[in-house]
């Protein structure tokens, strides 16, 4: 019983270099404000989502939207394809929002 074979072991004299060096393709500034984009627009999305999902809201709710520098008042009834309805069945696009609130 002590003949049994010995199981194959590659040797361990080798050099390793795994992920010592990456190296990327794009510059900074351009995916930094790629990124501040994407997540101004997630926070967008998820306050319009607390807004509509919120136990006040039965059909519509005004909310003050800022779009560039100024405030617009609206009654909002839902989102569709990444715009924003409301009531006067007007569509406001979700990428130009940079504010809501009640």
């Amino acid at each position: 019983m002590n003949d049994k074979p010995k199981m194959y072991q590659n040797k361990l004299a080798k050099d390793f270099h795994n992920n010592k060096t990456i190296y990327t393709t794009y510059s900074k500034n351009e995916t930094s404000s790629k990124y501040n984009q994407i997540i101004d627009s997630n926070v967008i999305r998820k306050k319009i989502d607390d807004i509509i999902n919120s136990n006040s809201f039965i059909y519509s709710k005004l909310v003050h939207i800022i779009i560039g520098n100024e405030t617009i008042k609206r009654k909002i009834v839902g989102i569709y394809n990444n715009s924003l309805i409301t009531i006067d069945n007007e569509y406001i696009p979700i990428d130009s929002i940079k504010d809501i609130y009640v």
